[in-house]
């Protein structure tokens, strides 16, 4: 995150991870985590201190987790980690162009023209 130049990422299981939606992932930097302890901000929904003392104390979570979407992600990350980040987002970004592709080729009225994509 240092090299980024972020000190706070976060996204969510369906976006690129194969996943349903339900999991939201975030990553804070040591700067962020320094920064929330004098932030003065309401906390309705989600504190990094409850989360921060769960898992000193190894448990990890707070609340009751989605089980099947932990398991989901771990088997989803052990494919990436075996692809290759790279491969994967090549593999994303030809998807995507193949899907602005045919979303072009589209006609509302009669449906799909054909389309040969290489």
């Amino acid at each position: 995150m240092d090299e980024w130049g972020v000190d706070i990422a976060l996204t969510s299981s369906q976006k690129a991870l194969s996943l349903p939606a339900g999991l939201g992932i975030v990553c804070a930097s040591a700067k962020a985590l320094e920064e929330a302890k004098t932030a003065k901000s309401v906390r309705a929904f989600f504190d990094w201190n409850d989360y921060l003392k769960f898992y000193k104390l190894g448990t990890y979570w707070p609340y009751t987790p989605s089980i099947q979407l932990l398991y989901g992600l771990r088997a989803m990350l052990d494919l990436v980690f075996e692809e290759g980040l790279h491969n994967v987002i090549a593999r994303h970004n030809r998807l995507a162009k193949a899907t602005r592709y045919v979303s072009i080729q589209t006609d509302p009225i009669h449906g799909l023209y054909s389309c040969h994509l290489s």
